[in-house]
C-alpha cells in the first residue's frame, strides 16, 4: 500500500473509534480514546511520507523521524512552511494531539487545586476537523506545484 492509502486508511478507522467513545472515564474508554489519538497520529505520519515523495530531492530522509519531526522537516519546503507551522504551534493540530494524549496518561492528584482539563467528543472532533483542513490544504498546493 501507498502512504496516501494508509493514511486514509487510518482516519477511516479513527472515524470509527470516535463514533463508538462514550467519555465514561471508563479504561475500555480511555483506551479506545488513546487508540483514536494513535490512529490520527499514523494517519499523520503517512500523509508526511506521502507529501515527502514529492520533495524528497529537497529534503533528507524522514523515514526515521517521528511525527513531529517529520513535519518540521517538511516545514522547510518554502511551498508548505506557513501551512505546516500553523499546525506545529501551541494552538496548531500536533499539539492538540499531544495534550489529548497526556490527559489520558496524567494522574489524578487530590492535593492540587489545577483546572481539570478532560477529553470529550468536542475536542476529538475538533481534532479530526483540524486534521481534514489541514491534509485537504496540503493536497491543493501539491497539486499546484
Amino acid at each position: 500500500m501507498q502512504p496516501k492509502e494508509f493514511s486514509n486508511l487510518y482516519l477511516d478507522l479513527a472515524k470509527e473509534i470516535l463514533s463508538n467513545l462514550t467519555f465514561d472515564q471508563s479504561s475500555k474508554d480511555s483506551n479506545d480514546q488513546l487508540l483514536f489519538l494513535v490512529c490520527v497520529e499514523k494517519s499523520l505520519s503517512h500523509l508526511a511520507d506521502d507529501i515527502f515523495s514529492a520533495f524528497d530531492h529537497e529534503l533528507g530522509s524522514i523515514e526515521i523521524l517521528n511525527l513531529k519531526f517529520k513535519w518540521v522537516e517538511l516545514s522547510k519546503t518554502p511551498a508548505l512552511k506557513n501551512i505546516i507551522s500553523r499546525e506545529l504551534s501551541s494552538e496548531g493540530l500536533i499539539n492538540k494531539i499531544e495534550i489529548s494524549k497526556s490527559i489520558i496518561f496524567k494522574k489524578e492528584d487530590s492535593n492540587l487545586i489545577t483546572s481539570s482539563e478532560i477529553n470529550d467528543l468536542k475536542k476529538f472532533t475538533l481534532i479530526l476537523d483540524k486534521y481534514k483542513a489541514f491534509s485537504e490544504l496540503l493536497r491543493k498546493v501539491l497539486d499546484e506545484c
